[in-house]
């Protein structure tokens, strides 16, 4: 079996540390001038989706990593149609099941 490198980072979203594959881990484009997604705004103190992202914020956004707990909560909310994933697009594989599937199959 190949080897493969973890690495320690720190998620976006909780701001918890954990380790990760860097080719497997689920990231998020985030406008580093706003510490948000440029497709994000807050309206009373929440996130919501903005349809209009600014060109500048989308042009300037940078990959951030997010770990699996995050992606695991997001994928719940998805799932039972909460009206915070009215922008989500589905479920995502978790870092650790993308890594499984392409580099132990």
């Amino acid at each position: 079996m190949p080897g493969y490198m973890l690495a320690i980072m720190r998620c976006v979203d909780c701001k918890e540390t954990f380790s990760a594959c860097p080719d497997c881990v689920n990231t998020l484009r985030v406008d580093p001038e706003t510490g948000l997604p440029p497709d994000t705004v807050l309206r009373d103190g929440k996130a919501v989706h903005n349809p209009n992202p600014d060109p500048a914020a989308v042009a300037r956004a940078v990959r951030e990593p997010v770990c699996d707990s995050c992606i695991t909560t997001r994928n719940n909310v998805t799932r039972a149609g909460d009206p915070r994933s009215a922008h989500h697009t589905g479920t995502v594989m978790t870092a650790e099941e993308r890594h499984r599937k392409h580099h132990h199959e």
